[in-house]
């Protein structure tokens, strides 16, 4: 997925039209163009033709580098001819009558603290940026709520070749930053990101992994926001300059303590240090060495393009024995923990840049500091340094002889695929915008009978009533013997319970990020069937809520997807010490006809696995957006006979925005083919708790019946 502004520039002073004259015949449109504009073109010596009609304009200047002034001719077509061009990507702008807009024969792209033309100077025998015949990965946008700023953030992630199809399998994470004047969309659309891990993940040359691109301004929930004034020259900015110190410290808290633990939980990721890397051009080069330097327990490999550690464009006075709380003190001990420390520069940037990034380098050579240093030949600050740079850096990670260890597999058998959000599938609070959907874990693909076969409920059935009886909701303990601790489990009685009456039980079972607790938050049951048993909509019934995670310590948190193995554990506490808990402590009854087993997420995964695998316990079953835990579909049903004989419901759904929904559709389709029955709703929803909700509203309904 690659993200493309489209800006045309509104010209009132002059009529404006894209140059569609006879082109030049040696000359080639440059890949930035949009579709159909033959303009600007790039000749075999590397000189840009900009060509547009302004026939009632009286100057017209195309600034590249510098500006060009053109020449009008009889047709109103305003024709100019630069210098020769340094191949790669570069901004330019159009002036008319001395007014600086967008070239909208030009894609858009954010750089120069705006929406700019760019002109793509191809670079002869070089292919290692542009699409290949090669595996590709995606780019994938992804939306957090930050504790730090109060707001909403957007994030960009590549995810390598295979990252939904090979769903064991655990991958590294290089944190990539972009430079001032610019955001989260310049790696993936003016540095080409994606195509320079394809091309050197299928080239052996580097290993896969996941590239996170955030941006890189933050101030603090309360803040005033830093307004840059209206850009001025060659992509410079008027107003006063950003407090970078305040707007660094900000974004370094974003990053280990909105972003890191987002990311972790959001994606298959390995989330430590030795694999993690934080890189970034210019501004966030600079970043890249003070966040990465100041947090060696979150990083291991560092990298600086155009960027400085001793101070961002600038000189000044650089100790390594004492930058960054003195981390670099004890340059053997430094060189241990780091597994590399790498900078760049282009050589044709200008003295300033030199200065800086040349004299980091040499103050930490003096200190013994070992580093990794490249120089671009004859570029500047500009998005060819920046690619060569990627294209250096990338081979250097996560390799065993960089790290000193044995090469890591990735591989963890039994975890789930995506989550999509900080806390984990299955937590009340989203990770996205406000209204925003699922649509994470991969793509969507729609059968013809993906169709919802529920109605969305009507507004307020968890709405807490006053009027009518409601049951009681309390969290007990019980022993045990599979995990050996006291648990704990939360467990719903309708309204005029009593011992003196036996009722049917339905588990409820929660995502990977939650617990005992979740199915409350994010669907209130009891209210749900408070609600129900006052309409006569629903049969009395005990809810029982363990906690999934069957391990000493089954509090979430941290890394949610190391405890992925203590949910297959699980199963034998439900059999061997749950069930047996509930019935020796509340009035049920025991048949297999009356025990129901349903869940979300990971949840969902666990009552298919459990509940069609024994079926000699549950009758009922239900699914609600089932994840990668789930079993093959001819594992759960590998005796399609008996499973029509002996399940009353088997209810299988999920959201038509989920990227998770290939899970269920799997199973879906086997039970179709194999005619066992089963309800089969996809509504509208993604991976959330709407879906949820609903869909546990319609199954209490129909359980027990």
């Amino acid at each position: 997925m690659y993200i493309v502004l489209f800006l045309l520039a509104l010209l009132p002073m002059a009529s404006v039209a894209l140059g569609q004259s006879p082109t030049t015949t040696d000359a080639v449109t440059p890949s930035t163009n949009i579709g159909g504009a033959e303009y600007p073109r790039v000749t075999p010596d590397l000189r840009v033709i900009f060509r547009i009609k302004a026939p009632d304009a009286q100057k017209v200047e195309f600034d590249l580098g510098r500006p060009y002034a053109a020449q009008k001719d009889a047709e109103g077509f305003w024709t100019a001819t630069t210098d020769p061009q340094v191949p790669g990507f570069h901004y330019y702008a159009l002036l008319i009558d001395g007014v600086r807009v967008s070239d909208p024969a030009s894609e858009s792209f954010y750089g120069t603290g705006r929406q700019s033309s760019a002109i793509e100077i191809p670079e002869k025998g070089v292919d290692y940026y542009l699409p290949k015949d090669v595996p590709h990965g995606d780019v994938r946008e992804r939306w957090y709520h930050s504790s730090v700023t109060g707001a909403w953030r957007r994030v960009y992630v590549y995810t390598p070749p295979g990252y939904d199809t090979k769903l064991p399998t655990r991958y590294p994470v290089l944190y990539l930053q972009h430079g001032a004047g610019e955001d989260e969309r310049g790696w993936s659309n003016q540095g080409h990101v994606a195509f320079i891990m394809d091309n050197a993940i299928a080239e052996g040359k580097a290993a896969p992994m996941l590239v996170v691109m955030d941006k890189g301004y933050a101030q603090r929930a309360g803040e005033a926001p830093f307004t840059p004034g209206p850009p001025r020259g060659n992509g410079g900015r008027g107003g006063a300059a950003p407090n970078f110190g305040r707007m660094f410290q900000a974004f370094d808290d974003v990053v280990t303590k909105d972003l890191i633990p987002y990311i972790d939980a959001s994606f298959r990721t390995i989330p430590d240090r030795d694999h993690r890397a934080l890189a970034g051009l210019s501004m966030g080069g600079a970043q890249a060495y003070n966040i990465g330097l100041n947090h060696l327990d979150l990083f291991s490999y560092i990298g600086g393009f155009s960027g400085a550690g001793g101070g961002f464009g600038g000189g000044g006075a650089f100790d390594p024995k004492t930058a960054n709380n003195g981390v670099m003190a004890d340059a053997d001990a430094f060189n241990r923990r780091v597994h590399v420390l790498f900078m760049s520069i282009g050589t044709a940037e200008p003295q300033r840049m030199q200065d800086s990034v040349r004299g980091y380098h040499d103050n930490l050579t003096k200190a013994g500091i070992k580093t990794v240093f490249y120089e671009s030949p004859g570029t500047s600050h500009e998005w060819l340094t920046w690619r060569r740079s990627l294209h250096e850096f990338t081979p250097l990670l996560f390799r065993a002889e960089n790290a000193g260890q044995p090469e890591v597999t990735a591989q963890r058998q039994g975890e789930p695929g995506d989550a999509g959000r900080a806390q984990g599938v299955g937590e009340p609070t989203i990770n996205r915008p406000p209204g925003g959907r699922g649509g994470f874990g991969g793509p969507i693909v729609l059968n013809a009978d993906d169709v919802q076969a529920y109605p969305e409920p009507p507004a307020g059935i968890d709405a807490d009533r006053p009027e009518i009886p409601h049951g009681k909701l309390e969290m007990i303990e019980y022993d045990s013997k599979t995990v050996g601790t006291t648990r704990r489990m939360q467990v719903y009685t309708p309204p005029g319970y009593t011992p003196k009456k036996k009722y049917p039980v339905l588990y409820l079972l929660h995502g990977i990020g939650g617990d005992e607790t979740e199915w409350e938050s994010v669907a209130k049951p009891n209210l749900l069937l408070d609600n129900l048993l006052a309409e006569k909509k629903a049969v009395p019934m005990i809810l029982v809520m363990p906690n999934g995670r069957a391990q000493k310590n089954d509090r979430p948190g941290g890394n949610i997807y190391a405890a992925a193995p203590a949910f297959a554990v699980f199963e034998q506490d439900l059999l061997q010490d749950v069930i047996p808990a509930i019935q020796k402590r509340y009035s049920v009854r025991t048949d297999r006809k009356d025990r129901g087993l349903a869940g979300l997420s990971m949840g969902g995964g666990q009552s298919l696995n459990f509940g069609l695998g024994h079926l000699d316990t549950f009758a009922w079953v239900g699914a609600f957006s089932s994840a990668p835990n789930t079993k093959p579909p001819a594992e759960l049903v590998p005796d399609p006979a008996a499973a029509r004989k002996s399940v009353k419901l088997l209810w299988i759904s999920g959201g038509n925005k989920d990227g998770l929904l290939r899970i269920s559709q799997g199973v879906h389709g086997y039970l179709k083919e194999k005619n066992v029955p089963h309800v089969w709703n996809v509504d509208g929803h993604g991976h959330e708790p709407a879906t949820w909700r609903n869909n546990l509203y319609y199954f209490l309904q129909r359980v027990f019946r």
